[in-house]
């Protein structure tokens, strides 16, 4: 019996990392012409390696309650300088976007609901074929693994923070380490810096961990936890907890307009509030049409058309995908 429990413990012990992150890796290069396609067969399988063989928490994730997570990166051209002699192309040294989109289960149901869906559009970085991605906690690696590492550990903080009042607060202030680490050079570059005009991901942090944004954080928990989770049990009580969690998300807009975070929350949940108001009263939906018309201004014409749908949705149900069901 003794051996026995020996043996199995030594196979656990070898088992690889696995990483709390279901991550799935789309690679597009069509626009590279001039490389041998083989160094990005061999990036891709890296970028797998690196993202899921790596645990992020200390906390003990079962299979099924892995964070589904997708990436899709675009690399559109190897970065060119000018030199005297014209541009020169740069050996290893890649530029192109990034999305990320990540998933969360529903209590008790089949369904998902979407967490993060965000376009980085200034994606730099270096990669030799067959040079290990390599991520160090103490000192600065590589902008690649940077990058991997930051978003990871954001995806994270999303998360946690759908499942208790602020709880991913350790690995926001982990992605803070990453970026704090990086050299002057990459933290002044486009994605990075936070002189830069656009939400990119300085912005997109900084909102994370700024007080003005704290009632955001606060709606990712009443949204998910006191709302959608209890959609089966008592949807009305559910979808009021929703309108909470948009009245919060109405407050930080205002504290803070035209924030990274709040445009954040609002593509990735803009589908999903319109089918979920369908089935409420006149008054919720008049409520709620009009925060969410402050809040994403652009997109106005479709919070209407919750008033005038033809066919409701039944209460306190929504449309969004299905997939397996997870931690809780």
């Amino acid at each position: 019996m003794k051996l026995t429990l020996l043996f199995v413990l030594l196979a656990t012990l070898l088992l690889p990392a696995q990483s709390e992150i279901n991550w799935t890796i789309n690679l597009n290069t069509q626009q590279i012409t001039q490389t041998d396609r083989r160094v990005f067969e061999t990036l891709e399988k890296d970028l797998a390696v690196f993202l899921n063989g790596r645990t992020w928490t200390n906390d003990r994730f079962e299979p099924e309650e892995r964070i589904d997570a997708t990436l899709f990166l675009t690399i559109t051209e190897q970065t060119e300088k000018n030199s005297q002699d014209g541009e020169q192309v740069i050996p290893n040294r890649y530029s192109g976007t990034l999305a990320v989109q990540t998933s969360r289960p529903v209590y008790g149901t089949g369904e998902v609901t979407p967490i993060l869906n965000y376009q980085d559009k200034s994606i730099a970085f270096s990669y030799e074929q067959f040079a290990a991605i390599q991520l160090s906690e103490q000192s600065y690696t590589s902008e690649l693994s940077s990058l991997l590492g930051f978003y990871a550990y954001l995806l994270l903080g999303l998360d946690y923070d759908t499942f208790s009042l602020m709880g991913g607060q350790p690995y926001y202030e982990q992605a803070q380490e990453i970026y704090n680490r990086l050299p002057a050079a990459i933290a002044n570059s486009q994605g990075w810096s936070s002189g830069n005009k656009s939400n990119n991901r300085y912005f997109l942090l900084e909102n994370l961990l700024s007080p003005r944004m704290v009632p955001v954080r606060r709606a990712l928990y009443t949204y998910h936890r006191l709302g959608l989770d209890q959609m089966l049990t008592d949807p009305v009580a559910a979808r009021n907890n929703i309108t909470l969690a948009i009245e919060d998300l109405q407050t930080a807009n205002q504290s803070y307009p035209n924030s990274a975070l709040v445009q954040t929350f609002v593509d990735a949940k803009r589908d999903e509030i319109i089918e979920i108001y369908k089935g409420a009263t006149g008054a919720e939906q008049g409520a709620v049409v009009q925060m969410m018309s402050r809040i994403d201004p652009s997109q106005a014409g479709q919070y209407r058309a919750i008033r005038t749908a033809s066919a409701a949705a039944p209460a306190g149900r929504t449309t969004i995908n299905r997939g397996p069901a997870g931690r809780q």
